[in-house]
């Protein structure tokens, strides 16, 4: 063996591990959750990962306005009171065609006392986040499992 092929042996083998003990995290808070002050005005963020074969071993990690909160596997979703007004979510992972991070974001505007739902599915490059409408939110949510957001990640 070459030390080409070795480096490039070497990588890989070090991106699969990287992958597989990704796998490993519970679900559940990574950071600190957006506080809302007394009287200020509140809004509802409910992101759900509908349950897949294809990347179930996996989690995903979400980040509100830029700061890593929240990680969620495969049929999980969660809810957590953000401050209304613009916001952006997003999902990271480690994985795709190549081993590096892939992260999708939306950018979105959180209104008082009203939900804005939020999908998590798995995409060619690794992950994506798209905001749904309240119908297909209740369908999945029914289908999937809650996790607290006082659960704490093992990440």
């Amino acid at each position: 063996m070459n030390v080409k092929t070795f480096k490039m042996l070497k990588k890989s083998i070090i991106g699969l591990v990287s992958v597989a003990l990704l796998g490993c995290a519970s679900s559940g808070r990574i950071g600190e959750l957006p506080t809302v002050a007394a009287g200020s005005a509140a809004s509802q963020l409910v992101l759900i990962r509908p349950s897949s074969l294809i990347g179930a071993t996996n989690s995903y990690y979400v980040a509100l306005d830029g700061k890593d909160v929240f990680t969620i596997r495969s049929g999980e979703n969660t809810q957590f009171h953000i401050p209304a007004g613009e916001h952006v979510v997003s999902v990271k992972c480690f994985g795709g065609w190549s081993p590096t991070w892939k992260e999708d974001g939306k950018q979105f505007f959180a209104a008082q006392d009203q939900p804005s739902y939020f999908q998590i599915s798995r995409n060619l490059t690794c992950a994506k986040i798209a905001q749904i409408n309240s119908e297909d939110a209740r369908k999945l949510l029914a289908a999937s499992k809650f996790i607290s957001p006082n659960t704490v990640s093992n990440k």
